[in-house]
């Protein structure tokens, strides 16, 4: 067993895009560098945290915690204040100085001392003999035949079975609230004290408080990091672009103006959906078969606006797709398999392509780090993803190359020449995260690009 609070952890990047702010000089060979305030301040874990209030002041709090010492907690309108123990709301009125609380920050203010944070959530009433709620957001979402859920969240890396009879309640309203309710995107606060050693981790619970769900956008993502459209939640469901997704999945898209219905086939499977009526089912589209689903409401009626369709994403699930929703993104064809390692952001550097500047890019294990993508595209490369292989694959017309995910072992192919040269190791396997695939800079010189570092710059051209 281990502490569930360590897995809470994992959820700051992507559910509330927190982002760091990296500093320190670096180059290929040499990466010791001295670092910022600043840098320190963007090392610091306050997800998921006990802490201590030392101070009280007009809308923050300030608390002494164990990873990083003062810090100065900022409570806005948003801020959700709740009793760890019922679950109900409670006031920042009544937290007083030396109590012990739990909190849930965003990103930490850069160049401040004491560092600041602004709260997501704080947590009271804490106790010794059980763990305080998570706050978590679902990514996956499986009904059971037992009528239980299995929840993926925190990254992929827990599952959550939440018990059919569990207790499940809106925070902060009196309305009532089912299991159903939890969708692909909900957040929620969950109760349970140990987590089973595996991968994905495993835990159980028994109570469940929803948290007000925002109508906003979020992004749909294809090819690993490829952004295709926005998706919108509505009423807390994640919606997105009938046609523009399932044509980018491989179906044929037909409308029926009188019957206000819209009928969607790969060859395989086939649905029909109907504007205004929240039930979808799947059935099998093979010739000379048999098999429907039952029809069942995914919580929103298919809808027209701005010119186009919009159904649940789950609807895609429900067809058999492979989708998950990372923080404000949905993935269409899964999420590349994440890094599992920590990026030494401390020692970050600017990114100089063809005299544009990009975000920062990293060191790994003493290797500079690149977004795939942005140089690839940059330098005139054609990047795509292949969902099924889980491989990034790259050319110029001249020269091509693949990367797996997870693998340091690297290759040169000559367009139209002498073929593939034998694969090389560079120190550091490419990864995925923060939204992007990342490999080492040295693949591009490998292509026979001229990459320089130069003091806290990284030039390629």
């Amino acid at each position: 067993m281990m502490e569930k609070k360590r897995m809470a952890a994992l959820l700051a990047a992507v559910l509330f895009g927190m982002s760091a702010i990296p500093a320190g000089a670096v180059n290929l060979i040499d990466t010791d560098a001295a670092a910022t305030d600043s840098a320190e301040h963007a090392e610091l874990d306050l997800y998921g945290v006990r802490a201590t209030v030392t101070d009280r002041q007009d809308g923050a709090l300030t608390v002494s915690t164990e990873t990083a010492g003062t810090v100065v907690v900022h409570i806005s309108e948003q801020t959700i204040i709740m009793d760890t123990q019922t679950g109900l709301p409670a006031g920042a009125q009544d937290i007083k100085k030396g109590d012990e609380v739990y909190l849930y920050c965003g990103e930490m203010m850069a160049l401040s001392e004491p560092p600041q944070v602004y709260a997501k959530a704080i947590l009271v009433n804490l106790t010794d003999e059980h763990e305080p709620a998570s706050l978590l957001s679902a990514e996956q979402v499986k009904k059971n035949a037992d009528g239980s859920l299995t929840v993926q969240t925190s990254d992929g890396s827990l599952m959550l079975h939440i018990a059919r009879n569990a207790s499940v309640t809106p925070f902060s309203t009196k309305n009532k609230a089912k299991l159903d309710d939890i969708r692909m995107g909900t957040r929620f606060f969950a109760w349970y004290d140990t987590i089973l050693e595996s991968y994905p981790a495993q835990a159980g619970t028994e109570k469940i408080v929803l948290l007000p769900q925002e109508d906003d956008t979020f992004a749909v993502v294809v090819e690993g990091d490829m952004v295709l459209t926005e998706g919108r939640r509505t009423g807390g469901v994640a919606m997105v672009p009938l046609r523009t997704v399932a044509e980018t999945l491989g179906y044929t898209v037909n409308w029926n103006a009188k019957d206000r219905t819209v009928h969607l086939t790969n060859g395989t499977v086939q649905t029909t959906v109907t504007i205004g009526r929240d039930e979808y089912f799947h059935a099998t589209a093979m010739p000379d078969a048999d098999g429907m689903s039952r029809p069942g409401a995914l919580g929103a009626a298919p809808y027209i606006a701005q010119s186009r369709t919009w159904v649940p994403a789950e609807l895609f699930g429900l067809l058999g797709e492979q989708l998950e929703m990372r923080g404000d993104a949905l993935y269409l064809g899964g999420v590349p398999n994440a890094f599992t390692g920590e990026a030494d952001e401390t020692n970050a550097f600017n990114i100089v392509c063809k005299d544009k500047t990009f975000d920062k890019g990293r060191m790994e294990n003493g290797v500079a780090m690149v977004p795939l993508r942005e140089v690839g595209e940059a330098l005139g490369y054609t990047v795509t993803w292949d969902i099924e292989n889980r491989q990034a694959k790259m050319n110029n017309g001249k020269v091509m190359t693949h990367i797996n995910i997870g693998e340091d072992s690297y290759i040169r192919s000559v367009m139209n020449g002498d073929g593939t040269e034998a694969p090389v190791s560079f120190g550091a396997a490419p990864y995925f995260a923060d939204g992007k695939t990342w490999v080492p800079a040295k693949l591009f010189e490998l292509l026979g690009e001229q990459v320089e570092m130069k003091g806290n710059a990284l030039y390629l051209d």
